[in-house]
C-alpha cells in the first residue's frame, strides 16, 4: 500500500516553491523582450521590418526593402510577405541566424542561412526569394538591406565572395 502522506508532504511544497520562483509577485515587473517581423506596406517600397518590443517601449527596423529596380510592385509586395513570415518563424523558433546572398541555377537569390560558411543551397539554409534578372547577388542583398543591417560600404569582390548579415544584431536587447 502507498503512503500518501509522504508524497503529499513532498510534493506539495516543491509546487509552492516553483509557483513563488516561477512567477512574478504583485508589484514586480518582467521585462519580456519579443521580435515581431512584418512587411510594412504603408510606404511606396514594401519593406520586411522587425518590431522589438520590451514592457516599455517599442522599435521597428527595417530588414530588407523591395526595391523597384529589382522588383515590379506585384513581385514587392508578394516578396516582403512571404520573406516576412519566413523571418517571424526563424525569429520565433531561434533558427536561421544570417541572411545571405549567392546564385543558384543561374538566379540571383537571397536565403537565410543558420551559420556563416554556408551557401544558399546547403542543407541549413532557406532561400527567402530569387530574381530572373541576372544581378550581383552580394550587391543585391546590400542595397536591399536597412541602414541598422549593411556595414558602411559594399563589400569588395575582391575580397569576399558572400556577405553574411547577422539577424540578431547585438545592439538588439534581446
Amino acid at each position: 500500500m502507498l503512503d500518501f502522506g509522504y508524497y503529499t508532504t513532498v510534493t506539495i511544497p516543491a509546487i509552492a516553491i516553483a509557483i513563488l520562483v516561477g512567477f512574478p509577485q504583485q508589484g514586480q515587473t518582467v521585462d519580456v523582450n519579443t521580435v515581431e517581423v512584418s512587411c510594412d506596406r504603408q510606404t511606396s517600397i514594401p519593406t520586411v521590418v522587425a518590431t522589438l518590443s520590451s514592457q516599455e517601449t517599442s522599435q521597428v527596423t527595417p530588414i530588407l526593402s523591395f526595391l523597384p529596380q529589382y522588383f515590379s510592385p506585384n513581385e514587392a509586395l508578394l516578396n516582403c510577405i512571404d520573406t516576412a513570415e519566413k523571418l517571424h518563424t526563424f525569429y520565433n523558433q531561434d533558427r536561421m541566424n544570417y541572411l545571405a546572398s549567392d546564385t543558384i541555377e543561374q538566379k540571383p537569390v537571397v536565403c537565410a542561412v543558420e551559420r556563416r560558411g554556408l551557401s544558399c543551397d546547403s542543407y541549413s539554409s532557406e532561400i527567402l526569394f530569387s530574381l530572373t534578372e541576372p544581378v550581383n547577388p552580394t550587391e543585391l542583398l546590400y542595397n536591399m538591406l536597412g541602414n541598422n543591417f549593411k556595414g558602411s560600404r559594399l563589400p569588395s569582390s575582391r575580397t569576399v565572395s558572400r556577405i553574411y548579415t547577422d539577424l540578431r544584431p547585438l545592439w538588439w536587447p534581446l
